[in-house]
């Protein structure tokens, strides 16, 4: 029987190897965010990706633990050197470079996010969207933070969070719109 507190995949995967079961979800958590890393418009310093909105949304299917495990798996891959960071990139100068916080930032937007949903926010599309941007702006902010420390903080706002506040609300709405359909399921 599924209860609100319940991460949302065990009822896509009622399986009784719970185990087996979070460790492929956490595989298809990794692999979803590489591919959603690929996807770009190359702003520069700071490139749009459909990561955050991924990270967002896993955090909000996965629950807290399982979203902050696919995030931590998602760095140690990539730190051990498969390119799943954007432009196909590895390493941990992705870690030191202008973008770093972003990537920091993902592990407690997928925590938060997660959290939120497995207490009531996935449940509606508001709520969930609420959920989705508060997660999001703790990636903006640890974004801006690290990037500041390049480039100042004006120029930091001006590139790094202004150019993604009318794209990242859209996504964000799409994410949010995916969450309470599957909580519902």
């Amino acid at each position: 029987m599924f209860t609100l507190n319940q991460p949302l995949y065990s009822v896509f995967w009622p399986t009784q190897n719970k185990l087996a079961k979070e460790l492929s979800l956490i595989l298809l958590g990794i692999v979803l965010l590489a591919f959603s890393a690929q996807i770009i418009i190359p702003w520069q310093p700071v490139p749009l990706t459909f990561q955050s909105a991924t990270v967002i949304l896993i955090g909000c299917l996965y629950g807290a633990r399982l979203a902050s495990f696919t995030v931590l798996g998602y760095w140690l891959v990539g730190l051990l050197g498969l390119p799943v960071f954007a432009q196909w990139s590895s390493g941990l100068g992705v870690f030191l470079g202008l973008t770093s916080g972003y990537l920091i930032g993902f592990l407690p937007a997928a925590a938060i996010s997660g959290y939120l949903a497995q207490h009531g926010w996935g449940r509606n599309i508001l709520s969930a969207f609420l959920a989705a941007c508060l997660g999001a702006g703790v990636i903006f902010l640890m974004g801006m933070l690290m990037l500041a420390k390049f480039i100042g903080w004006h120029k930091a706002f001006q590139f790094g969070v202004q150019p993604f506040l009318l794209t990242e609300p859209v996504k964000l709405l799409a994410a949010a719109m995916i969450v309470p359909r599957c909580w519902k399921s």
